[in-house]
């Protein structure tokens, strides 16, 4: 295109008509090139497909059932957070690529009867490491209207706990603000990496089964760890990491009660 290596048109034809031949010979040249990469192949007995997953998604896989791998993305998410960068989306094409693959294969083995291949899939962050949202925010939320003697953020802990119970942490996490709050900067990162600790060691060790069942990312908890398994003991890990959050923001909690808003100084 940039070589105007297209097919021109008289320019009485009609611009939508132009524009349509003008992309013949650049779509069949693309069309050519694919074709001939896909004839190399096969002359091997395999296809693009099966060469990519071969060389480059079977090994990342591998390497995201580690619990260090899984232990960087937690911290990177949060980190990200932390800076008011949607962490969760700014490393989608890993975690979705990566660990969404890794689900939708437990999904079809549990589907035929099989054994599930797979350690940690994406909702396995959902259930045990993001209750409430990137932060376990929700964890947050209850430990200010618990302790909290801050009007102003127990007023914004009201506002968010309905939207933190389906996962929705942008209230909390802007309205606070936790972005860029130097109080709440160590339980943010630190609660998820306990937590998330905690859950890979109880799957590890199969006190809990594995993820068999897609859900929906808004899915109040308690509810989700049941419907993603099957399996009560999940509920129960669940509540276990809850109270770990909570306990963890707690004395960061009360560290805020002595510090005044600015209005107040």
């Amino acid at each position: 295109m940039k070589k105007n290596i297209t097919i021109k048109m008289p320019d009485t034809v009609p611009p939508a008509v132009a524009k349509a031949f003008t992309g013949i010979i650049p779509a069949t040249a693309g069309l050519y090139v694919v074709g001939i990469i896909n004839y190399l192949f096969s002359l091997n007995q395999t296809t693009v497909i099966d060469f990519i997953s071969k060389t480059i998604q079977d090994p990342l896989m591998k390497v995201s059932q580690g619990y260090w791998s899984v232990l960087l993305i937690t911290f990177l998410v949060q980190l990200f957070w932390f800076f008011g960068i949607h962490g969760s989306n700014v490393l989608a094409p890993v975690i979705e690529s990566i660990w969404t693959t890794a689900l939708i294969a437990n999904m079809n083995a549990a589907h035929k009867g099989q054994a599930l291949p797979y350690l940690w899939t994406r909702s396995d962050f959902d259930l045990y490491v993001w209750i409430g949202g990137a932060g376990s925010t929700l964890l947050l939320i209850l430990a200010i209207l618990a302790f909290s003697t801050r009007e102003n953020q127990r007023a914004v802990a009201k506002l968010s706990l309905v939207p933190g119970i389906f996962n929705i942490n942008e209230p909390i996490m802007f309205g606070m603000p936790i972005v860029l709050d130097p109080i709440y900067f160590i339980p943010f990162i630190i609660a998820p990496l306990i937590m998330v600790s905690t859950s890979y060691a109880a799957l590890s060790l199969g006190l809990v089964s594995r993820v068999r069942t897609q859900i929906v990312w808004s899915m109040p908890p308690i509810l989700n760890a049941f419907v993603g398994t099957m399996d009560w003991r999940a509920v129960v890990l669940q509540l276990i990491n809850m109270v770990i959050g909570f306990l963890i923001y707690v004395p960061f909690v009360k560290a805020a009660n002595n510090v005044k808003p600015p209005t107040e100084a």
